[in-house]
């Protein structure tokens, strides 16, 4: 679908970051992210992935609204794809995240593109592909090594290893994407270009936050990831390039999107999108078939989010911040020496395990988050052009009771109105 353009909506100059950092600054290992930090690190076994599927089971047993028996069964339908293709949304270079071709048949096939991408480009080429098989918006960015991560979790052996690129020295024989000896997973220094997208998630969905129901439509995004994902990677590959499909593995989402003209960094920790506002998953492909980057957008969310405050107001754990942006992370499971607002991922983590499943309230309150239509296009057309009624329209927000929690059983009642077809 084409993105509408909001009025005052301002491109910067492409390559430009919107990121500051300081000298503290260093790429993030993935092991101290708080999804892995529960499974090893024992001051936060309270945390641990295996609490959290264990609160879960523990709710659906008692059947407690939200996590009824049809609850569950709309969360293992929207995971079944990942779990029928392999594809695992944090673990890099893994059934369908590999980072080698994943057709069985090496066709040996050299570098080519056909008459169509000398008369367009590889750049409408590729952004055509992803939204014709399911993206929701596609941007290109250069790939800011600040933003791969330092080190990759290995799941089974619950130890770290680097990730490096081919021109550091060691490494140079590396023309593909691979695990080297020392098992550093390397990305040739030549795979420059980051394509990413964004999979919209269903706004009833989000609607019935934090329960299963919400937590399945998480899902049902990243399930889409899965299939465009390792789509892209496989077309590159067969024009003879190299790729690195990635969900939430080898690299940060949101730094790569917002490089990549998706949208900015909003108070919740989310990217904000000029279309869906936080209500979005990010993935991205890692390759080095030539592209155009795009150039990052300013549209006024992050003076919007100066003002709003209503994710940190309704943050049921009191995780996110309610003061202004600073270097001053939280805990090893943030970033080092970026500057932005602040979250204490670890009072977020907790009220995940207490819930047994995600939270999402942070989505669903945000003024960003509306459905299509002319009266919030002009709205934030207004927040693109002019930061003076940012408080007049939050306060709006407010009157109109916009981010009212649904429950799931008033998601179910209205369920054949929203998707039944019209018969013909």
């Amino acid at each position: 679908m084409a993105m509408p353009s909001l009025f005052g909506m301002k491109k910067l100059p492409s390559g430009q970051s919107t990121y500051i950092v300081n000298e503290n600054f260093q790429r993030f290992n993935q092991k101290y992210n708080l999804i892995y930090q529960g499974d090893w690190n024992p001051e936060l076994g309270h945390l641990s992935n295996k609490a959290f599927s264990e609160s879960r089971a523990d709710k659906v047993k008692k059947n407690m609204p939200g996590y009824s028996r049809l609850d569950l069964a709309y969360l293992a339908a929207l995971t079944a794809n990942l779990e029928a293709t392999n594809f695992s949304i944090n673990v890099p270079n893994s059934g369908g995240t590999s980072w080698s071709p994943l057709e069985r048949d090496s066709y040996n096939l050299a570098k080519q593109l056909d008459e169509w991408v000398y008369e367009h480009s590889t750049t409408d080429l590729i952004k055509s592909f992803a939204m014709s098989i399911g993206a929701d918006d596609v941007g290109v960015c250069l790939l800011d090594r600040r933003w791969v991560y330092s080190h990759y979790y290995d799941v089974a052996t619950q130890e770290s290893f680097p990730i490096r690129f081919s021109d550091e020295p060691g490494y140079e024989n590396f023309n593909k994407p691979g695990k080297a000896d020392d098992n550093s997973l390397v990305i040739p220094s030549s795979m420059k270009y980051a394509i990413v997208f964004i999979e919209n998630m269903d706004l009833d969905g989000i609607a019935t936050a934090p329960t299963m129901t919400h937590f399945a439509t998480t899902y049902q995004s990243y399930s889409k990831i899965g299939y465009v994902t390792m789509a892209i990677a496989e077309f590159i590959r067969t024009l003879g390039y190299n790729a690195i499909p990635s969900s939430n593995d080898t690299a940060i989402n949101i730094p790569l999107a917002i490089d990549a003209g998706l949208g900015e960094l909003g108070r919740n920790i989310k990217l904000i999108h000029p279309v869906f506002g936080p209500r979005c998953r990010i993935a991205k492909v890692i390759t080095d078939l030539p592209l155009v980057p795009d150039s990052p957008i300013s549209f006024g969310a992050t003076e919007f989010c100066e003002t709003c405050k209503k994710c940190a107001k309704r943050c049921p754990s009191k995780a996110l911040s309610m003061e202004g942006r600073s270097f001053d992370s939280i805990g090893d499971y943030s970033c080092q020496g970026l500057y932005c607002w602040q979250a204490d991922h670890a009072r977020c983590r907790d009220f995940w395990i207490k819930i047994g499943t995600n939270c999402g309230l942070c989505i669903h309150v945000c003024p960003f988050n509306k459905p299509q239509g002319l009266v919030h296009t002009l709205t934030k057309s207004i927040i693109a052009s002019t930061s003076v009624f940012n408080r007049l329209i939050v306060s709006f927000d407010d009157l109109m009771r916009h981010g009212k929690p649904v429950p799931s059983g008033d998601f179910w009642k209205d369920f054949s109105k929203r998707y039944k077809k019209n018969k013909p």
